[in-house]
């Protein structure tokens, strides 16, 4: 077991991220910039920054976020402290709102100024070992290597960004429910807009949590105010899945899970747990094949850094053909009726009521 705590520190200490959030201006004349919507059920800490400490409150913020010149698709650089704006992801500009209500109005401006086509919001919820920059870092990321259109948000709940505090985050998981909950709701009140729902690894157990915990509330919530689910190496025993989609009297599609089976954090986890795999890295869909999910099978590709556990926003293979492929478009993510998706190479197995796709491209590492 020693053995395999140390394999996990050594696996995702690259995925490590500050804990300090400096605010670097002059970044705005050197990168791309992106704007984040940011909800946060992280406190302040000594030093006036989100750390990692919970709050009982959900706190509203926008970050302007720059991107480096040059920068490699699929990466994502954190100078800590002391970030470059010519080689690291900087915070530009960080707007606090003082009310759910203004907090909903900018993003009902923002999505105003998108064309008519575009006005969706994307929320991502990132995983284990992050800090409150990484969620928003990686939303940028996502939204500008991917090309996702419409308003970009991102949830930071309380991980305590080092690769020993596991446990605490499991626990910060279940504590963000409510405010994740209600950043849903603040989402919806600014017109009604689609949402897109991303999560990643432990992320996605959050989101379910939170689905099911809505679900409860009222049953027919997440059908009628969520489009479209994506789990991105999801962090699930596949019993405890089922269970919570079981739930969900009204299944968003599409509904989508990438897996891998060369998803090494994963690995460690299900072995920690005494399990042979967690769902983002089950060997086959015959575990969830009842369901109205489609499983994406990237195991074909490598993204080292995350000992791929993030292939779908570090694999630049993996990148360039999702933003090349006519038809994982958004007329697929808002699970328009007769849209497929087709990825070259790809081998498809269709059920009644399951979609399964295996995606390879020539080259690529296995």
């Amino acid at each position: 077991m020693r053995a395999l705590v140390f394999g996990l520190v050594i696996l995702i200490a690259a995925c490590s991220d500050r804990t300090a959030a400096p605010i670097v201006p002059a970044a705005l004349g050197v990168g791309t910039n992106r704007d984040v919507f940011i909800g946060t059920t992280r406190s302040m800490n000594a030093m006036n920054e989100f750390g990692i400490g919970r709050s009982p409150s959900l706190n509203l913020l926008q970050a302007t976020v720059s991107l480096p010149p040059g920068r490699a698709i699929g990466t994502v650089s954190d100078g800590q402290d002391r970030p470059k704006p010519d080689r690291d992801f900087v915070l530009a500009g960080v707007n606090r709102y003082g009310s759910a209500q203004s907090f909903s109005d900018a993003i009902r401006a923002d999505l105003q100024s998108k064309p008519a086509d575009q006005r969706e919001v994307t929320l991502f919820v990132h995983g284990f070992n992050n800090s409150f920059t990484n969620a928003a870092f990686r939303m940028a990321q996502l939204a500008n290597d991917l090309e996702i259109p419409g308003t970009h948000v991102a949830y930071s709940w309380p991980s305590r960004g080092n690769p020993l505090g596991y446990e605490y985050d499991r626990d910060s998981a279940l504590f963000a429910r409510d405010g994740l909950a209600e950043m849903l709701r603040v989402i919806r009140s600014a017109g009604q807009p689609d949402i897109i729902l991303v999560a990643h690894s432990m992320g996605s157990a959050l989101v379910m949590e939170t689905l099911r915990q809505l679900e409860i509330a009222e049953p027919g919530w997440t059908g009628r105010n969520i489009n479209g689910v994506i789990l991105l190496s999801p962090d699930i025993n596949v019993d405890v899945f089922r269970s919570q989609f079981a739930r969900i009297q009204t299944v968003p599609d599409p509904f989508v899970v990438m897996v891998s089976r060369k998803d090494a954090i994963l690995r460690v986890s299900s072995r920690l747990r005494g399990e042979r795999s967690q769902l983002g890295n089950i060997e086959n869909a015959d575990a969830v094949s009842d369901l109205p999910i489609t499983v994406v099978d990237v195991t074909a590709f490598t993204d080292r850094k995350s000992g791929n556990h993030f292939v779908a926003g570090g694999s630049p293979a993996l990148i360039q053909l999702l933003r090349r492929s006519s038809d994982l478009d958004r007329e697929f993510l808002r699970g328009r009726p007769g849209t497929v998706l087709t990825i070259p190479g790809a081998r498809r197995v269709q059920a009644p009521t399951r979609r399964s796709i295996s995606v390879s491209i020539p080259g690529e590492a296995r």
